[in-house]
């Protein structure tokens, strides 16, 4: 006998999977928001003339860009546990999205920063701008256009490889699955759900990234 979709067993587990989807997204969001904040700032590090600070910001970056998330989660939960340090689920796994998200937007808006013609900063000094100022009112707004798209990129893929805080049992999206696929066995109907909630996120990121960037166009 065939395998028979029954999506009415699921069906009262909607809410488990909406609170999971909310755990993903707000693990997502801040690691992205924290994550570009720290990207700027190494952006800079990674320009800049100072010995030391361009050797650390460079040996974060390829810490981190080169190695798994997964095991960067790992590190933080169940490693620093082995020092008599206890960090939460929820936290170390919102830590390792920031720290990673760190590394890969410093490249990013180093991308956006070289782009921006020498002659705004040389302008901005013209006029009486300090380093600070010049960066902040001058080189940064027209860096953060050019960088827009691969910035949502990078949040589609935060918000996609957050699945993987699920295995050290931070109760997001992935994990509620999980869950509900061994109380139902209803593997089919469980992950088009799941499926079907990731797919209605990442859309709705990818058009307000659309909206945002023609904005500017006029």
């Amino acid at each position: 006998m065939g395998y028979k979709i029954i999506f009415s067993q699921i069906t009262p587990y909607l809410p488990a999977f909406l609170k999971g989807l909310e755990i993903s997204i707000i693990i997502s969001l801040i690691g992205m928001l924290i994550g570009s904040f720290i990207g700027v700032f190494a952006a800079s590090g990674r320009t800049s003339s100072v010995y030391i600070v361009n050797k650390l910001v460079n040996i974060y970056v390829e810490i981190f860009r080169n190695t798994p998330l997964l095991i960067q989660m790992y590190l933080l939960y169940f490693g620093l546990a082995q020092f008599d340090i206890q960090i939460s689920s929820f936290i170390s796994a919102t830590l390792a999205l920031t720290l990673n998200v760190g590394a890969y937007t410093a490249v990013i808006f180093q991308t956006g920063l070289n782009a921006v013609h020498k002659e705004q900063r040389e302008a901005a000094y013209a006029m009486g701008m300090t380093s600070f100022q010049t960066f902040r009112y001058v080189i940064l707004p027209q860096a953060f256009r050019i960088v827009i798209p691969p910035l949502t990129n990078q949040f589609i893929s935060v918000f996609l490889f957050s699945s993987v805080a699920s295995t050290i049992s931070v109760r997001e999206l992935t994990y509620i699955t999980m869950n509900v696929e061994s109380i139902t066995m209803r593997t089919f109907e469980v992950f088009i759900i799941t499926a079907a909630l990731y797919l209605i996120v990442t859309t709705v990121i990818s058009l307000l990234s659309s909206i945002y960037e023609r904005s500017y166009k006029y």
